[in-house]
């Protein structure tokens, strides 16, 4: 697929920023997880990753914040006196998902006079006018295809961007992983038999070996070496080096099997972890 980078790194910074410290977002955290969001979380493996759903919902809330600022982009040929619409629709053209916008930015209403009063006064125009419409559509867009398609080109370019940095995805399995743990504990208001399938006894997630696509995209993200140590795990130079796919945050504390919470590690440095939680290396080979 091609990328048209719109404002993939602002949302990527975003997602970064929360993620490094998100109990001082926790207000704006909640539609996340709330009403049992975190079920959405816990099936094996899912393609549509945790940074999947977290990017996507950062950029719907960087978007639904557009409608109340300053932020707009101008349209048409004339420079001078442009029309303005709003960064989704930018979005949606530079994507190609539409030909023209779909909503243009209106003009503050002018002051009405007040009939019979003094020198025929002016009523003030309503300052949330061109606020609520611009919510307006953005709440009935959200509703649409055209919209879905956006948030889906959206979040692969962000997660292209993101993957590489294991440190951010570490957070946010950690983040996530403290509502697992209450889920894990305490499920009496879920499917029993739904989450039966996904828990053991102990309350955390099954153990379930990675997909081969899963294991692939780790394994050449990490360039096929050990990440804390540096071994060669390819099996080109060392046939006898095995390669394991750590969970960073473990299964045993609330980890989840999922693509962005894999790492891979040499058996001696998976050992010397085992279960705890630990900073991944931050080291990282030259392309050249």
């Amino acid at each position: 697929m091609t990328h048209e980078y719109f404002r993939t790194y602002r949302i990527a910074n975003a997602v970064d920023t929360i993620m490094r410290d998100p109990f001082s977002h926790l207000r704006h955290l909640e539609g996340l997880t709330v009403d049992n969001g975190i079920f959405d979380f816990l099936p094996h493996w899912q393609q549509d990753s945790a940074l999947h759903k977290f990017i996507r919902f950062v950029a719907d809330e960087i978007l639904m914040n557009d409608t109340d600022g300053p932020t707009r982009v101008p349209f048409g040929p004339d420079p001078v006196y442009p029309d303005w619409i709003l960064p989704v629709d930018a979005a949606m053209l530079q994507f190609g998902i539409i030909e023209e916008p779909l909503f243009f930015i209106p003009d503050e209403p002018a002051p009405g006079r007040i009939p019979g009063s003094e020198g025929d006064a002016s009523e003030p125009s309503d300052p949330y006018h061109v606020v609520n419409a611009c919510y307006d559509y953005l709440l009935n867009l959200r509703c649409t295809q055209v919209y879905e398609d956006l948030m889906s080109r959206i979040t692969d370019e962000v997660f292209y961007v993101m993957f590489l940095n294991r440190r951010a995805l570490a957070n946010l399995n950690q983040f996530l992983s403290g509502y697992v743990e209450e889920v894990a504990s305490d499920h009496s208001n879920a499917d029993e038999a739904s989450l039966a399938e996904l828990l053991v006894r102990d309350g955390e997630l099954k153990r379930v070996r990675p997909p081969m696509w899963a294991r692939r995209a780790v394994f050449y993200r990490d360039r096929g070496r050990c990440t804390s140590c540096g071994t060669d795990l390819s099996g080109l130079i060392d046939t006898l080096s095995v390669g394991n796919y750590d969970h960073m945050v473990p299964l045993a504390r609330g980890g989840l099997n999922d693509v962005t919470n894999l790492q891979l590690l040499c058996e001696n440095c998976n050992s010397k972890k085992s279960d705890k939680v630990e900073d991944p290396s931050n080291r990282y080979r030259r392309w050249y």
